[in-house]
């Protein structure tokens, strides 16, 4: 399935990117979360994409809560506990966090999306579109990743009450536009 979404933008910066890995037989989960409040990270033209490098079935693929980039923030959990954020900064950036919906015990609730996927197919996403993955039952195949951030000509560097994942800035200070050596515009409106 292709869908394909146009958005008035004028450059594309690069801002970071991951490889996700879980073994043949991993039971543990990934917890439901969105990307950009663990970013130093504000705009809304600003995206994830989750590119496999293995077959990823269905039963094993990420799964997206449809609509919810336009839910508001959420606050972030460390993985491993699967609790917030400690608080560092007092002084507030101005955003109300709210905690993740319990999906798993909700599922009739949402409507979740979720994929059979080949190598070199992908899954572009909004980076506060609330998102989880199962383990990998497989006991023979692997589900890698490779996880790339991409921002548009609205982001900019923004303070979070928390130190930020990754906790680089480029350099910049808050309210800049996210472009320096760092993060390069990689693609640019002939217009």
């Amino acid at each position: 399935m292709l869908i394909l979404l146009v958005i008035n933008i004028t450059e594309v910066a690069f801002y970071h990117e991951h490889v996700l890995v879980k073994e043949p037989g991993t039971d543990k989960e990934t917890p439901w979360h969105h990307d950009q409040s663990y970013y130093p990270i504000d705009g809304e033209k600003v995206c994830s994409i989750w590119m496999p490098v293995d077959p990823v079935p269905r039963d094993t693929c990420v799964q997206f809560l449809a609509g919810s980039h336009k839910w508001g923030w959420f606050e972030p959990i460390k993985f491993e506990t699967q609790r917030p954020y400690q608080i560092i900064d007092k002084e507030n950036d101005g955003k109300v966090y709210q905690k993740v919906p319990d999906v798993a015990a909700n599922k009739d609730k949402f409507n979740i999306l979720y994929w059979d996927l080949q190598p070199g197919d992908c899954i572009v996403f909004h980076m506060k579109t609330l998102h989880g993955a199962p383990g990998n039952a497989s006991r023979v195949n692997w589900r890698r990743v490779f996880s790339t951030r991409w921002l548009g000509d609205d982001a900019m560097i923004a303070r979070r009450p928390w130190i930020t994942s990754p906790p680089t800035t480029g350099g910049l200070k808050v309210g800049d536009r996210v472009v320096s050596d760092e993060f390069p515009i990689v693609w640019k409106s002939d217009e």
